[in-house]
């Protein structure tokens, strides 16, 4: 008797079967249109100068794949839909390196504690302060005794200003803590349609859209790329 739910030789109506003797062939998964955006939205901002350097150093980022650029011409609602999505999740260029700053700040936090538990950090904090008085205190005299001396004033100024450069070497060494990534924006641009790329891929086939695997695979090459920068990057926070 069929039930409605089952079929006649009894097995489910819906979902997998798994009787013996099926040989029906496993379809493959899209993926999903977020991962990339998601992805890059918990990346850190020693990751992504990591992912900068190592972009650079790639041959195939030298110049736009032919066959990515086309798909993009082509599909013009689908790329906006990219953007769009990957816009969603990182924000602007700005509002992304905030939150790289903020994941940067969240994984060295131990390394704070420690310096502070210490007395490193206010030791630190109190030669900074000493520094930014002495720097002062030398153009504050010659405008209160001599402020028509210009040369004099100048003299003074760029003699200020090769003490703070040293001075800040010295505090940053003394600090222990890592250095802030440059993060230069064209280049960080690279890295949003590298993730733009790999998420249009991910749109068109979750829409089924034949896609030949050289083209998936240039579309997806960018964030791979990123993601192995992570995989290094990680390490250094153990």
């Amino acid at each position: 008797m069929s039930n409605g739910y089952n079929l006649a030789d009894g097995t489910p109506r819906y979902g997998r079967r798994t009787g013996p003797g099926q040989n029906q062939q496993p379809t493959a998964v899209a993926p999903r249109v977020e991962e990339a955006a998601i992805g890059a939205a918990q990346l850190g901002l020693d990751t992504l100068a990591a992912a900068i350097d190592r972009r650079l150093s790639s041959s195939w980022a030298d110049a736009q794949d032919p066959a990515l650029m086309a798909l993009r011409n082509e599909n013009p609602e689908e790329l906006a839909a990219a953007r769009a999505l990957v816009k969603l999740h990182l924000g602007s260029q700005r509002e992304w390196r905030f939150k790289a700053q903020a994941i940067r700040d969240k994984r060295l936090a131990g390394m704070m504690a420690r310096r502070k538990a210490s007395g490193r950090a206010l030791e630190v904090l109190a030669l900074r302060l000493g520094l930014m008085a002495a720097l002062f205190a030398p153009p504050a005299f010659v405008l209160a005794t001599d402020q028509d001396n210009l040369l004099k004033l100048l003299v003074v100024g760029v003699i200020c200003v090769v003490a703070a450069l040293m001075g800040g070497h010295f505090l940053t060494v003394r600090a222990r803590v890592p250095v802030m990534p440059v993060i230069r924006g064209p280049w960080l641009n690279e890295l949003r349609e590298d993730i733009i790329n790999a998420t249009l891929v991910a749109v068109l086939q979750n829409k089924g859209m034949h896609m030949d695997p050289e083209t998936a695979a240039a579309g997806r090459r960018g964030w791979e790329s990123i993601q192995a920068a992570e995989e290094a990057t990680s390490r250094l926070y153990c």
